[in-house]
């Protein structure tokens, strides 16, 4: 097997290992929205991300966070605060099928900021996979013969910020080391979190305590996995297997809550989906020419 083979593999199963963790983190989340607010969790979220980045502090010392762009490092934490607020309040208010395939524009949105903000050439390829994606969200959410709900609507928002987080991502990367910036975006979305949080606080049972802890560990490790995974393999050939989150949380709600998936929403997330892909091979084939 040639070293490129290998690299793909490798790439392929730390996206597994992404889209176990995210689904684990999404039906957390939902097991917890009954009694705690969206902030509350958020909260929780980032103060386990801060506890298991720790180690490298005390490792590197001070030095591990020096950055010489500290505005843009927060900014980027502010789009990533939003963008996970407005997703745990979407679990909290629709079906998680609906969540993960709304949740899957989050390419098409990051396609749209760059041409805006980046002044990137918003090619052919990028125009049919934006149609394709917003046609996927119209099918889903079904304007005019649906009332287009809050939940829906805050997914949407979260996929906004989530990609304005990653164009920060990408212009921080140019200078910034990569795990600096995970510590960053933890330890200033913390006290974002922290005030309203405070304010509705639920005291939660030793059990809840470990679900919480559980949102946190799970939705830190996805964010490492697809780190890994997009650095051993191209977008394109592991983009793909982050369509498995649909069927395995719309099983996890089926059984866990009674949730059923209707067939429009699984005809808007292969639309999403297909633009997704479309868009990734595009985007790959792009930087194998230059």
């Amino acid at each position: 097997m040639t070293e490129s083979a290998t690299n793909t593999l490798r790439g392929i199963g730390f996206m597994l290992l992404a889209v176990v963790s995210w689904s684990a983190m999404t039906v957390l989340v939902r097991a917890l929205t009954a009694e705690y607010t969206s902030f509350q969790i958020l909260f929780v979220r980032t103060l386990v991300g801060v506890a298991i980045m720790t180690p490298l502090f005390a490792q590197r010392g001070a030095g591990f966070l020096r950055t010489r762009r500290f505005p843009l490092q927060a900014g980027r934490a502010l789009f990533a605060y939003f963008g996970m607020l407005g997703l745990f309040i979407g679990i909290a208010e629709i079906p998680l099928a609906d969540v993960i395939s709304l949740s899957f524009t989050q390419p098409i949105f990051i396609v749209v900021l760059a041409a805006l903000l980046l002044g990137e050439r918003f090619g052919a390829a990028r125009v049919v996979a934006t149609i394709g994606g917003f046609a996927g969200v119209l099918i889903i959410v079904r304007p005019g013969f649906e009332e287009v709900g809050y939940g829906a609507l805050m997914v949407l928002g979260g996929a906004i910020s989530y990609a304005g987080s990653n164009i920060c991502i990408k212009k921080l990367m140019s200078t910034e080391n990569s795990a600096a910036t995970t510590a960053w975006v933890n330890i200033i979305m913390c006290p974002l979190a922290a005030v309203p949080a405070l304010m509705w606080w639920v005291p939660p049972p030793e059990v809840d305590w470990l679900l919480l802890a559980g949102v946190g560990a799970s939705g830190t490790a996805g964010v490492f996995f697809v780190a890994r995974a997009y650095d051993n393999a191209d977008m394109s050939s592991v983009v793909p297997f982050d369509f498995l989150r649909l069927p395995i949380v719309a099983s996890a709600a089926w059984l866990l809550f009674s949730e059923a998936t209707d067939v429009w929403t699984l005809a808007g997330a292969a639309v999403i989906f297909v633009s997704t892909w479309y868009l990734a091979v595009s985007e790959s084939r792009k930087r194998k020419i230059r």
